[in-house]
């Protein structure tokens, strides 16, 4: 193995998963990273995509987020830009114009370890860029964007952060629009959170212009939305079902959530009639229904992750024996089939928690290595997943 096994084991330990510990140990996912290879494959042949997403669901512990590292490696494997956001506070789906910087701020280019797309615009600017632009059709806003970076003078790096989520006040890209053309600017009035989409329009076609094959957004932690109002659970629905319409034909969207977001807030809140009904009731904000429903459709319709099979326990609880005994320099006086059993005695239950079997693994081989002896376990703290009241305020989006 490559890797540094010990960084492995910990990683494990710890339960935060990364992208390399992720490619040395896919945990039993084959059938989920099949399905995303097939639309990553569609996509590179440039095929229309009728739903360019996957949406996956999970109990807490049961290897969501270290799945989505697993798709990680794949993709950027096959030269895929990827970027990995978690829905939280600070990178909200109801907000477009607050996402879109935390996106860009957790884009990597492949081999890189540093974010950014600045190498993307790169690569993209030394062709011929603007006659194929202007057939996008995108905002006036960000095509005056595309226009000064084309001319790499006056404001390049303005721009480049512009690109990258520090937006330009309208003042600011005018001076340097008329610095480098001349001319004045003229904007028709729009908000930021219209112009994210824009920006995310531009970001997928440089990427392919670029050389790269497309844009994996893995997103995690989407049941977060359940922490959200009513009003602002709306608005993450409908951008989430915008990200799902085929407006970047060489993107494939991501979905992670927790098992409960089904029945705590899609059927306990009553979200298909509730949250239709509040956009449908905001003027021009009605045109995103229909976004909202597929969301909802899509997030309804999200299939669980498979339990492991008993075979397949099995098998990770062997590379687990064989990681640890190369981090830690020992070898253990039984087999991996033996661990399995060990863990098996102090979780007999085949609905354990994926993260509990693993860290249970770990435990008992440290105990072997430190004491030469097996361990007595007289109590395991069950795994729960999280509850997902409302914390948000509907006041903000009226």
């Amino acid at each position: 193995m490559s890797m540094n096994p010990k960084l492995v084991v910990e990683g494990l330990r710890s339960g935060v998963p990364y992208r390399d510990m992720a490619k040395a140990m896919a945990l039993g996912r084959e059938r989920n990273i099949d399905s995303v290879r097939k639309l990553l494959d569609q996509i590179e042949q440039d095929r229309s995509l009728k739903f360019p997403g996957y949406v996956l669901r999970a109990s807490y512990g049961e290897g969501k987020t270290h799945l989505l590292h697993s798709l990680w490696g794949l993709a950027e494997a096959r030269n895929w830009v990827v970027t990995c956001v978690s829905l939280s506070k600070e990178t909200p789906l109801d907000r477009m114009d607050y996402l879109y910087p935390k996106i860009q701020e957790n884009t990597y280019i492949p081999g890189s370890s540093q974010p950014g797309i600045a190498s993307v615009v790169a690569q993209a600017l030394e062709g011929q860029l603007l006659a194929e632009a202007r057939a996008l059709e995108l905002s006036p806003r960000v095509m005056a964007v595309l226009d000064n970076l084309v001319i790499h003078d006056e404001g390049f790096d303005e721009l480049l952060a512009d690109l990258g989520g520090e937006f330009l006040s309208n003042a600011d890209l005018k001076r340097i629009y008329r610095s480098n053309l001349g001319r004045a600017l003229q904007l028709p009035r729009s908000t930021m959170r219209d112009e994210a989409f824009e920006y995310m329009r531009l970001v997928d076609w440089l990427i392919k212009k670029a050389g790269y094959a497309g844009w994996l957004i893995l997103f995690d932690e989407v049941e977060l939305i359940g922490k959200l109002g009513r009003g602002a659970r709306s608005q993450a629905y409908a951008n989430m079902g915008h990200l799902l319409s085929g407006c970047l034909p060489r993107t494939l969207t991501i979905w992670a959530l927790a098992a409960n977001f089904h029945g705590d807030v899609l059927i306990g809140r009553r979200d298909r009639e509730e949250c239709t009904a509040w956009l449908a009731g905001r003027g021009r904000l009605a045109e995103q229904v229909p976004w909202c429903v597929a969301a909802i459709a899509a997030l309804d319709e999200s299939k669980l992750l498979d339990p492991l099979a008993g075979h397949e326990i099995q098998s990770l609880l062997v590379q687990i024996l064989e990681l640890h005994e190369q981090a830690y320099g020992w070898h253990a006086p039984f087999t991996g089939s033996d661990l399995y059993q060990q863990v098996r005695r102090f979780a007999p239950t085949q609905d354990t928690r994926l993260r509990t079997v693993v860290r249970l693994g770990l435990t008992i081989l440290d105990i072997w290595m430190q004491y030469g002896e097996a361990p007595e376990i007289e109590y395991l703290q069950p795994l729960e997943d999280s509850a997902l009241g409302e914390e948000g305020d509907d006041a903000s989006l009226t």
